[in-house]
């Protein structure tokens, strides 16, 4: 079976997922941007999957899209050739305008396709008019949707797709990166403070925007007693406002800005640090806790993130509000809480062995509808 698979950037967390389908089969990642420089996503050729650039215009984002998450493409004339040629197509991404004119002009060459959708009800920007049509036409014609839990499988079922036509699968991670790495860094350190030791070491990881809400977890933060620390792991426009946040509330000293820092560099912070803290205002899936808990760690996730349902009567999670009162007391039983890091790494719940079963099972579900049509 030949897999095109199509997206915007080429994002490292996704790689475990493409070198494992490479493993097993024909793939072939084409990738919209060379760059997404907000999340310092860089394209370069990887040994593990093949991968290609596809010919497009990059639209600005300003005016109407400034505020949207990810740039638009325009595709250049016979762009679609190397993807149609595919047995079956996975796009992430329905609102790309790629995306979607590659979808439609699968459906008029008889090419099945995939959609791999992290979307849940609670991110949806539009719920009628154009954009909402758009989406139902998209999805309904998918051969199969793939999901990475229960809320994005809720949204699909609301775009009219059949839930026999859906498989609810994970997102997953290197899991020896955020796994295994995590633990040998510990037994050098000698596993570092143990569960009595003073203060408690939270860390975010992600952008500095205002749809991180990261300015509320500085503020619940800073309501703890004690000598907790807060390790902040990312840039952004939102930064110079939160250093002077930390410093009008007194935490300055303890709330470390740490900047943008590669996997190998979030992984060291991983290794020293107990809990993650998600507080997204509005967050499709969110990868931080799925990483953070294979770490070893325990999360506290915002209940607007699309992860925060696989995680609910989860050990070592809280999912809680994302404002500074619905903060601070998942911070606060996350310190109660804490015994030490966790031994067993949760594998199930973040394979790339696991995620690209399902996709092969979308796939042959995708091709078989295409066979009886």
């Amino acid at each position: 079976m030949e897999i095109a698979w199509m997206t915007d950037a080429q994002a490292p967390y996704r790689e475990p997922l493409f070198c494992e389908l490479a493993r097993r089969g024909d793939l072939t990642v084409h990738f919209l941007f060379t760059e997404e420089p907000e999340r310092h996503f860089r394209y370069r050729p990887h040994p593990g999957y093949a991968s290609a650039l596809v010919p497009c215009w990059q639209i600005p984002r300003r005016g109407p899209l400034a505020g949207l998450d990810s740039y638009q493409a325009v595709l250049r004339p016979g762009a679609t050739r190397p993807v149609l040629g595919a047995d079956v197509i996975v796009i992430p991404t329905w609102a790309q305008l790629a995306s979607a004119w590659t979808m439609l002009r699968a459906v008029r060459r008889g090419v099945p396709y995939v959609i791999f959708s992290e979307s849940t009800l609670t991110s949806r920007r539009f719920a009628r008019g154009p954009v909402d049509w758009l989406r139902r036409w998209l999805f309904t014609h998918a051969g199969a949707v793939v999901v990475p839990g229960p809320a994005a499988r809720d949204a699909s079922i609301a775009s009219g797709v059949a839930p026999e036509r859906i498989v609810e699968s994970v997102n997953s991670i290197d899991l020896g990166l955020f796994g295994d790495r995590p633990r040998e860094i510990r037994a050098g350190l000698g596993e570092g403070p143990g569960p009595d030791a003073p203060g408690h070491r939270y860390v975010y990881v992600g952008q500095l925007i205002a749809r991180k809400n990261v300015g509320a977890l500085v503020e619940a933060f800073a309501r703890l007693d004690g000598s907790p620390t807060l390790d902040v792991v990312g840039d952004g426009v939102e930064l110079p406002a939160l250093r002077q946040q930390a410093a009008d509330l007194g935490v300055a000293d303890r709330a470390h800005f740490r900047g943008f820092l590669d996997e190998d560099g979030v992984v060291e912070v991983l290794a020293t640090t107990q809990t993650l803290v998600l507080p997204s205002l509005e967050e499709v899936y969110g990868f931080t806790p799925l990483e953070a808990r294979v770490a070893g760690l325990h999360v506290v996730v915002s209940d607007r993130a699309g992860i925060a349902e696989n995680l609910r009567d989860v050990d070592g999670a809280w999912i809680v509000p994302p404002d500074a009162d619905g903060l601070l007391p998942g911070l606060e039983a996350s310190r109660r809480a804490w015994t030490g890091w966790a031994q067993d790494v949760p594998t199930d719940s973040a394979s790339p062995e696991r995620s690209a079963d399902d996709v092969l099972a979308a796939a042959k579900i995708a091709l078989g509808g295409a066979a009886r049509t």
